[in-house]
């Protein structure tokens, strides 16, 4: 099949649209992807994004959680949870469909005398557009995820590696250049 100079400009075009424009990308960029951790009542972890989940308390029966969370430390969600309960944040953009940002599971709550932890586990943190880009962070004590190098783990799913979108047009470039030199 041949396709004619014209064709070939609106392929270019139509792969340089989607390499360029970063919303065109999968939004689902998972940036804590289902590892767990623990806290103690009064304990703060600290996520991508300024967002920061607290166990603010357990009760005396130790069957339920209170917790919350906060983005650039004010309040934007909080809950009381079970355990194998889920704690789920959802934002919407422009009126459109909501999109999960948090997922976190209780998959234990432990009460004891002198104090409480409650353990979540999987976590989910998925980026959210139009915050601050993710950087590594320290995680505040306790440092108890199986993760030793004291940061979240995390993936990066292309769209978030310096110059990705240059290397990407100029591959597309010279690709373009080599087709049309051949016709």
């Amino acid at each position: 099949m041949k396709i004619g100079r014209t064709g070939r400009q609106i392929i270019v075009i139509i792969l340089l649209v989607l390499a360029y424009f970063p919303g065109i990308q999968a939004q689902e960029e998972a940036l804590f992807n289902g590892t767990g951790f623990y806290l103690s009542t009064g304990q703060t972890w600290t996520f991508y994004q300024d967002y920061a989940f607290t166990l603010k308390n357990v009760d005396r029966n130790g069957e339920k959680a209170w917790v919350q969370l906060k983005l650039n430390n004010a309040v934007v969600k909080s809950g009381i949870l079970s355990n194998d309960e889920v704690f789920y944040y959802n934002t919407s953009t422009n009126g459109s469909n909501e999109t999960v940002i948090f997922s976190l599971e209780v998959s234990g709550i432990y009460s004891g005398e002198d104090t409480d932890i409650v353990a979540f586990s999987p976590v989910y943190q998925y980026y959210r557009p139009g915050l601050a880009d993710p950087t590594p962070i320290p995680t505040q004590l306790p440092d108890n995820s199986n993760d030793t190098s004291g940061t979240p783990a995390h993936t990066n799913a292309g769209g978030k590696i310096p110059g990705f979108h240059a290397i990407t047009i100029a591959i597309i470039i010279c690709i373009y250049s080599i087709l049309l030199h051949r016709t």
